[in-house]
């Protein structure tokens, strides 16, 4: 499976059941992409292309911390429920 990823072609191997996830997150970067080639038109590709994956990183970051936080309350949910079946 080929994307378009700012004018870049990425080549992917992808099941099959993951394409439309995959077509989705192409399209929703080439939206991010468009809109801040017309915010900063002052800058180049690259440099769009480094604020877009310095965003997505940023993202992925905070949803790491929320799943370790949401693992850390269901752990002392369920130490707590342990506690009262004894």
């Amino acid at each position: 499976m080929s994307i378009k990823i700012g004018g870049q072609t990425v080549n992917l191997t992808v099941p099959f059941h993951r394409q439309d996830f995959i077509r989705d997150t192409e399209n929703e970067i080439d939206k991010i992409f468009r809109d801040f080639r017309r915010k900063y038109p002052q800058k180049d590709e690259r440099e769009l292309l480094a604020m877009i994956v310095y965003r997505f990183a940023s993202f992925y970051r905070d949803q790491l911390a929320a799943e370790a936080e949401a693992l850390s309350i269901a752990r002392r949910c369920e130490e707590g429920l342990n506690r009262l079946e004894c």
